[in-house]
């Protein structure tokens, strides 16, 4: 979704848009509503501008749960394991891909750290999906001699400025889980000048 070209007030307002049409349209024991939702939300989000014209961004991305952000025809809500054949990409590739940071030994430890920090699930996702930043702050910890448990625990008010900047830049600098990096991550020397830059880019 940051692939769209809008602010996070803009992405949540379409995010509610096409959840509501969802509900409104789609009955799955009607297989055709789905297809037909799919139509009519590509026709309605064609002239969105997006960062990369290329990537496709699909209209099956809704709020799940609340203001959980996720892919309204998963099959854990359809019960149908081949409903996402619905979308551009199918079902193989949808299920096949995950984000880096939730494949990450230390995901559930981040997890706590961004839901401490972020207010909407729109703020949640920019933290969750930024691997590159998450790849910095744990060779940052390792630069500071710490292990990654004993890092978190004693540079966590850190870890939270830093990430607060991560998310006052959302204006200007959407990453996406996608994104990667054109260079390896630095040495330990280097990594908090790195970051810095990384940070401070629009």
């Amino acid at each position: 979704m940051f692939n769209l070209d809008m602010k996070p007030e803009g992405i949540k307002n379409l995010l509610a848009d096409r959840t509501s049409q969802f509900k409104e349209s789609v009955d799955f024991k009607v297989r055709h509503t789905v297809a037909e939702f799919r139509q009519n939300r590509e026709r309605i989000e064609s002239e969105l501008s997006k960062k990369d014209e290329t990537t496709y961004n699909c209209p099956f991305l809704g709020y799940v749960e609340n203001e959980k952000i996720g892919c309204m025809i998963h099959p854990i809500y359809t019960g149908d394991p081949k409903s996402q054949n619905f979308s551009f990409y199918g079902a193989s590739i949808c299920q096949g891909y995950d984000c880096k940071n939730k494949e990450r030994p230390t995901a559930r430890v981040w997890e706590e750290f961004f839901v401490k920090l972020a207010t909407t699930s729109v703020e949640y996702s920019h933290l969750a999906s930024d691997h590159i930043l998450i790849g910095y702050l744990e060779l940052w910890i390792q630069s500071k001699g710490y292990s990654l448990a004993e890092g978190l625990e004693i540079l966590e008010p850190e870890i939270l400025r830093i990430l607060k900047k991560r998310l006052e830049s959302l204006e200007s600098f959407y990453p996406t889980s996608f994104e990667i990096l054109s260079d390896p991550l630095p040495d330990c020397s280097s990594i908090q000048t790195r970051m810095e830059e990384y940070l401070s880019k629009s």
